[in-house]
């Protein structure tokens, strides 16, 4: 018999958090906001498709907590003895207690040498008081992959009960690692789907076996199962 779906309704999400406004909307470029989080959700901010890309990349990493964006500038001394100041993109902060500042360019900038001697320059000022160490992030450092199944992950975030409670009880009786479509297959009268699996394994019940994108072929097991590859 197929369990009734549960709703989960999330809470109003916290504002974002910028320093530096972000614009509600500008013509020709990429810029809006999404929301992390499930018991405590909260709005982050981005100015272009590759600040989004680099947010929803993060948000979904093993250990991360939480993500701010356009921090209160950094003072440092420019090449020229000058004072400057930088707004720090996001700054990362993990279960660790680690936190990265993020600095995001295309890699067109990212790699002149003025750049990057103003982002040591940052990176020097900033640490430790503000971030413990400092990341350029480009369109080279985006795995497409990633990119995937954090967008699933972030597309399945919300809990369904009954469908979560299903796919803990198949976990419990794997014989070994299996597709994502047999999993599927198996919970089909429980209401199993992708997004129940995506839950499942970003909340590390499962793992996938191998670097690949979320889907019906993709191999994984339990996550406390020992596999001989």
């Amino acid at each position: 018999m197929k369990p009734v779906a549960a709703t989960y309704y999330l809470p109003e999400p916290a504002k974002s958090r910028a320093v530096l406004p972000i614009p509600k909307s500008s013509q020709g470029h990429f810029v809006g906001e999404f929301v992390f989080g499930i018991e405590k959700p909260q709005r982050v901010g981005f100015a272009s498709f590759l600040e989004f890309t680099t947010a929803i990349c993060t948000v979904y990493l093993p250990g991360f907590v939480d993500l701010q964006e356009q921090l209160a500038p950094v003072a440092f001394r420019k090449a020229n003895g000058d004072i400057g100041h930088h707004y720090l993109d996001y700054r990362a902060t993990f279960r660790n207690g680690l936190r990265i500042g993020i600095a995001v360019k295309p890699s067109h900038i990212a790699k002149k040498p003025e750049f990057r001697a103003e982002m040591q320059a940052v990176a020097q000022a900033a640490v430790p008081a503000v971030i413990d160490k400092l990341a350029i992030v480009t369109e080279q450092n985006i795995n497409p992959v990633d990119l995937f199944n954090a967008k699933l992950f972030h597309a399945a975030r919300r809990p369904v009960f009954c469908e979560d409670e299903a796919i803990r009880e198949i976990r419990k009786k794997l014989p070994g690692p299996v597709t994502v479509e047999h999993l599927l297959t198996e919970g089909r009268s429980a209401g199993v789907t992708l997004f129940g699996v995506a839950r499942a394994i970003h909340g590390q019940g499962l793992k996938l076996l191998r670097k690949e994108r979320i889907a019906l072929s993709a191999l994984v097991a339990a996550n406390d199962m020992v596999v001989c590859q």
